[in-house]
């Protein structure tokens, strides 16, 4: 492990058209201690001539790895494995750096601090900014609470102590999304977080983007609930989050249903949230709504419409 260094890893499927975008952002760091392992994970384009240049033109920061396709969890535990750094940092390949993340992030760790993360700007598939999405303020310190009801970070704003992995472990394969989420509840089950509240990243939205799959991102929370809060917690306040991500997860189901006008099904979903915490949300009127069917809900919808255009 070397003092100060950051190591910053970068997972790569066939990313030609952005990868070198993202390259860039991260070599022109003001923080400038720190190095790069890219793995290239059996991409099919060019995405490894375009690795390869980058790692003869700077032989001293950056890493290839080339791989069958593996996927990207074992392909970020496979780099971090390979890493220096006292620091790990992730960026995806399709995803930016601000010029001062680094700078601004790596002093507000100590001792008891085991990640740093920060607010987003979201970018479309041509790098226009389309909007910023700003984090709660009080989700610093001890955050496992919030954190078990959602995911609060994205993951290329996300820095992490060495000695914290080396603690508690690295991604979990058995996830195939939302891997990050389960990691930062493991570290915060040991180290405070803290915030940098300003976009210190740019997300690249787009359709390939996972987090639009709604059914898997759903499938993925449920595995997070039933990995993080089964049990009878002694701390009343902790066990009161697991009840609230429990009524938080149903409610969730019961709003996929919902919109595939699933009415049964989404009925059941929002009762348990009810039940768990009463009024969760507004499952109540969702109860109600579930009676109307079909055509009760594309009237009050087309209603809704008319009453925006107002």
């Amino acid at each position: 492990m070397i003092k100060g260094l950051v190591s910053v890893i970068v997972p790569v499927y066939n990313r030609e058209k952005y990868v070198s975008l993202t390259l860039d952002s991260i070599i022109q760091q003001t923080y400038k201690n720190i190095e790069i392992i890219a793995v290239n994970d059996g991409s099919t384009d060019s995405s490894l001539t375009v690795l390869k240049n980058y790692e003869a033109n700077h032989p001293k920061i950056i890493t290839v790895i080339d791989q069958k396709n593996q996927g990207q969890v074992k392909s970020r535990n496979t780099a971090i494995l390979k890493s220096k750094g006292e620091f790990i940092a992730f960026l995806d390949s399709d995803d930016l750096w601000m010029p001062n993340k680094l700078e601004m992030q790596l002093p507000l760790f100590n001792e008891q601090v085991g990640l740093v993360y920060s607010a987003i700007e979201n970018i479309d598939k041509d790098g226009i900014v389309v909007g910023s999405v700003l984090c709660d303020e009080s989700v610093t310190g001890d955050i496992l609470p919030q954190l078990l009801i959602r995911n609060r970070m994205t993951g290329g704003t996300v820095v992490v102590k060495k000695v914290a992995l080396d603690k508690i472990g690295l991604f979990d394969e058995a996830f195939s999304a939302a891997e990050n989420w389960d990691l930062w509840i493991r570290i915060c089950r040991e180290y405070e977080a803290r915030l940098v509240n300003m976009p210190l990243v740019q997300y690249r939205i787009h359709p390939d983007n996972m987090s639009s799959d709604r059914k898997l991102m759903l499938s993925a929370k449920e595995n997070i609930v039933n990995k993080h809060c089964c049990g009878t917690p002694k701390n009343e306040k902790v066990a009161y989050y697991y009840k609230q991500a429990k009524a938080d997860l149903a409610y969730w189901k019961g709003v996929y249903y919902f919109s595939n006008s699933d009415y049964a099904q989404s009925r059941a979903f929002f009762f348990e949230a009810h039940s768990l915490i009463p009024f969760y949300e507004d499952s109540a009127i969702r109860i109600f709504r579930s009676y109307l069917g079909k055509f009760g809900n594309n009237f009050i919808s087309n209603l809704k419409k008319i009453g925006n255009k107002l």
